[in-house]
């Protein structure tokens, strides 16, 4: 369960950094990461809301899974879902789109290596735990 919990706290709080850099400064952190950044009002604005609100959402989220032991399961099952589909979807624009910076692959891997530890440590959990 500690392993579980750890793996919790860390999801969260970088879920929790990504949303609020992305809030407070989404054209200058989206420069900085894929080297282009929204250029409209309406596109700033969706990108704080995207990228910026829903990864805070759910970092908080993990967050309080942390803190409840049963609500582990539900938050490493959430968390898996959620970095899995990131993933899928940057190895998605890897193939369709191609070049990808040193930020993409990087990401890609921390989100393959992640989505293993997360499943290690659901099927370490007690049935029901």
């Amino acid at each position: 369960m500690r392993f579980a919990v750890i793996l919790l706290w860390i999801t969260g709080v970088l879920f929790v950094g990504f949303g609020v850099g992305f809030v407070i400064a989404p054209r200058e952190l989206a420069q900085f990461l894929t080297g282009g950044a929204p250029v409209t009002p309406s596109a700033v604005i969706d990108m704080r809301a995207v990228y910026g609100g829903v990864a805070l959402g759910m970092g908080l989220f993990f967050g309080v899974c942390a803190t409840r032991a049963e609500w582990v399961r539900p938050g490493l099952l959430g968390s898996l879902l959620v970095i899995a589909c990131i993933g899928a979807g940057r190895a998605v624009g890897l193939i369709v789109d191609g070049k990808p910076n040193a930020f993409m692959l990087a990401f890609l891997a921390t989100e393959v290596v992640s989505v293993g530890l997360i499943a290690r440590a659901l099927r370490q959990l007690p049935a029901g735990g």
